[in-house]
């Protein structure tokens, strides 16, 4: 019985100490200006201003938007890569703390 105890405890120390080594980034846009701006749900997520920022530099420079927007699509780039990294570090320790690796 004091095993199993031990075990629930190493268990939700670890839970939150992963929170704490992967912090969820602030969100900077709320659902009702993710609303108002139109994002579609599968881009609401801690990136969305920058996405809007995209869109509105791409809606301004429909021909050449490519060359005048690159700045926006690296940022916009770059935020995605960091939370997809952040989500694969999480699913890692997820899965060793659960003895799956």
């Amino acid at each position: 019985a004091t095993h199993s105890r031990s075990c629930r405890r190493a268990a939700g120390a670890s839970r939150a100490s992963m929170t704490d080594r992967f912090p969820a980034p602030p969100m900077k846009m709320t659902r009702d200006e993710m609303d108002t701006a139109d994002i579609p749900y599968h881009f609401r997520d801690y990136c969305a201003h920058m996405w809007v920022d995209y869109k509105e530099c791409r809606t301004n420079h429909p021909i050449v938007w490519r060359k005048t927007c690159g700045h926006e699509v690296h940022a916009y780039n770059k935020c995605e890569y960091k939370e997809f990294k952040r989500r694969v570090a999480i699913a890692i320790e997820e899965k060793r703390r659960r003895g799956m690796m």
